[in-house]
């Protein structure tokens, strides 16, 4: 008679759930976020700089490990592979102004220097001198910026799929940018599932009421993001990253996928080449998001990378 009950509750759970997944999708994609990050043990919290709101996550001790995101979309393109680290490391996931939960002042200058002196500001506003850095795409145009440019602040650094590199010049986002297209962002929730496809070599089986929500959140930014890349494929010459990368210090691990269709698989021999103290990982049957295609992958690389560098006292 128990198990009778108990399945009937179980069926009951699971046709609620149902329900809710398509009758108000963005409700109970907020409560299965919430309750996935409760699950992790990240909390959800708010620091200023400048005036400007930044939104965060943060769970672990140790070490602090500063992730960031790529552009068009936000912290949570990090959380799987975080969530791999926290045991290890203090893990923190700031959503960059202009998107996610964080502001997104109308006026601001979002280009790669803006950004680069904002996740300096991050920092300091962390309270934190020296951290361990990280970035996916655009986040890793961006955390190299800092790197190059306050190797004080960085202690190792972690590139993802990294923009910034000549390679981004001849790349498939730039070639559509040319003829007025913007193959990033999402004019209506519908076009989410065509983005993804371009960014990941398989596509992630996800809730229906996922998909929903991060769709109408990528359509309701859209005017705002395309402007923002626009901005950036500016700084492809007008912040030259190349001639920045030799002044890295910190012990640096870049990784990409062989079948990366937004930032050529190229430019890891161009970053591998020339960030001094670096070494390099070619992920088979990748896309643009190694952290969410091959999670526990990247993780392990990650932590092996961080072992072999306390191992030789860097």
């Amino acid at each position: 008679m128990l198990i009778v009950v108990f399945v009937a509750a179980v069926a009951g759970i699971l046709l609620a759930i149902a329900f809710l997944d398509f009758i108000v999708p963005e409700f109970t994609a907020r409560q299965l976020l919430a309750l996935r990050l409760r699950i992790m043990g990240f909390a959800d919290k708010r620091l200023s700089i400048r005036g400007i709101n930044i939104a965060y996550w943060e769970a672990g001790s140790g070490e602090p490990l500063v992730l960031l995101h790529g552009m068009g979309v936000d912290r949570g393109t990090l959380l799987d592979v975080a969530g791999k680290l926290t045991g290890h490391y203090r893990v923190i996931l700031p959503d960059l102004p202009g998107f996610g939960d964080s502001d997104k002042p109308e006026r601001a200058d979002y280009g790669i220097s803006a950004q680069v002196d904002n996740l300096r500001e991050i920092i300091k506003a962390l309270g934190l001198h020296r951290v361990h850095l990280g970035g996916h795409s655009m986040g890793g145009w961006i955390s190299a910026g800092v790197a190059a440019s306050s190797p004080e602040m960085v202690e190792s650094l972690w590139l993802i799929s990294a923009a910034g590199t000549s390679e981004l010049d001849h790349s498939l986002p730039m070639e559509a940018f040319r003829r007025g297209e913007y193959v990033l962002c999402c004019r209506s929730p519908s076009e989410l599932r065509g983005v993804m496809h371009l960014a990941m070599f398989k596509l992630p089986r996800l809730p229906y009421c996922v998909w929903q929500a991060l769709g109408r959140r990528a359509a309701a930014n859209y005017a705002l993001h395309t402007r923002i890349f626009a901005r950036i494929m500016q700084d492809i010459s007008g912040y030259n990253l190349e001639e920045r990368l030799p002044k890295i210090t910190a012990p640096t691990l870049i990784v990409f996928g062989d079948s990366d269709r937004l930032v050529p698989p190229s430019a890891l021999r161009t970053f591998k080449r020339l960030i001094p103290n670096s070494r390099s990982i070619l992920l088979k049957n990748v896309g643009h998001v190694p952290q969410m295609e091959a999670v526990d992958r990247c993780a392990s690389d990650y932590l092996a990378f961080r072992q072999s560098q306390e191992a030789t006292g860097r």
